[in-house]
């Protein structure tokens, strides 16, 4: 008999030992597990696929993936996924095409500038061969619209061109870069590039036949010793016009032409170069044109500079990039334990698509693009989407 009571008392310690144990877990608590580093594919030898994400098992499937989990606060038992899988279809040109607009500036100060860029030029042409490039060319000069070189005018080559293109002899266009890029005049001192790119592109606008191809890049160049420098009132103060503005410029870049890739590169004195400042009469910081270059990915580069060689070459390497680029609607997931972002690219062709890199929400292409259709699948964050 008193063996049976033992008994009975170990099964019952037993049975309430299993009923604490199935209930001490706390509110939402989520078992994650780990995909492997490869996923399954839809089935084409073009995949490219970049890095793993952790899931939860029991999460809806999306496409093959299981994306991971998040609790809600107002309800801790259900889930949601914590990133959206995403697509992208581009269709790739048959060339690759860039415009570049060098905007100098003319005031008296900057002849060896001037003189130093022209005698770099060729490298900058010779980096660009495998693409379809167009160089034209306007100054900082806004003060008397009738004058030629003025009020964003592209200014005309010995060849009677407003512009240069790949399809000139390298020889050609340089010689002919050079006696532009060097100016005769003697300009305004109040320096505008940002006013007189915003009336090149008021130009451009209603032009029978602009300057920007509808399927190009534009890069804008700054070129200048000084800040933009807006003319000054009676009581000695800048009056800041809505066209002396680096966000307006922008604005109006986006509002008219809205599927254009660009950016826009500075070579002037860098903020906080005091050395550069004291050289050779420099006037200012031009902190208004490294504000659009930081906004907008591009290069900020030194007007005093001994060589611009190095300059133009980044340059040039950074208006290849921008024909390959494209823009996702986030920066896509990184997986940590593969080292790859979660980028997978889809198209029909035989060749083989590569990404080159992943510069926060921007992904370059590799190499020599084929012409046709792509789909980029990839996923956000849905915390990222919802800012």
């Amino acid at each position: 008999m008193r063996r049976k009571r033992a008994l009975l008392f170990i099964n019952m310690c037993l049975l309430l030992v299993m009923i604490a144990f199935n209930n001490c877990g706390q509110p939402g608590e989520i078992r994650v597990g780990k995909l492997p580093s490869s996923l399954p594919t839809s089935g084409d030898n073009n995949n490219q696929d970049a890095g793993a994400v952790p899931v939860d098992p029991g999460a809806p499937d999306i496409g093959g993936v299981r994306p991971p989990a998040v609790v809600t606060p107002e309800n801790p038992g259900v889930t949601e996924p914590a990133y959206q899988k995403m697509e992208k279809v581009i269709t790739l040109s048959e060339t690759d095409k860039a415009d570049v607009l060098f905007v100098v500036d003319n005031s008296y100060s900057m002849a060896d500038e001037q003189k130093n860029m022209s005698s770099r030029f060729p490298l900058f042409i010779k980096n660009l061969r495998t693409i379809d490039w167009r160089v034209g060319v306007i100054t900082t000069d806004v003060d008397n619209p009738a004058l030629s070189y003025a009020d964003g005018k592209l200014q005309m080559f010995a060849n009677s061109s407003r512009y240069l293109d790949s399809k000139i002899p390298e020889l050609d266009a340089e010689t002919l870069f050079a006696q532009v890029i060097q100016r005769k005049e003697s300009g305004s001192p109040y320096e505008q590039g940002i006013y007189a790119t915003y009336r090149f592109l008021e130009r451009e606008k209603v032009a029978t036949s602009p300057f920007m191809r509808p399927d190009a890049s534009v890069n804008v160049v700054f070129i200048a010793d000084a800040d933009e420098t807006p003319y000054e009132g009676s009581n000695g103060l800048p009056i800041i016009q809505k066209r002396n503005k680096p966000e307006e410029l922008v604005k109006y870049l986006k509002a008219n032409w809205p599927m254009k890739k660009f950016q826009f590169h500075a070579i002037v004195v860098n903020e906080g170069d005091a050395d550069c400042l004291d050289k050779s009469a420099n006037e200012s910081y031009g902190l208004a044109y490294e504000k659009l270059a930081k906004e907008t990915n591009g290069v900020r580069g030194s007007v005093c500079a001994e060589d611009y060689g190095k300059q133009l070459l980044f340059l040039s390497e950074k208006i290849k990039d921008l024909v390959k680029t494209v823009k996702l609607d986030c920066e896509p997931v990184y997986d940590e334990a593969a080292k790859q972002y979660r980028v997978s690219i889809h198209w029909d062709g035989p060749d083989k698509i590569e990404i080159e890199k992943v510069e926060k929400n921007e992904i370059i292409l590799k190499g020599s693009l084929p012409v046709g259709t792509i789909k980029l699948e990839y996923f956000c964050s849905t915390k990222m989407l919802s800012n």
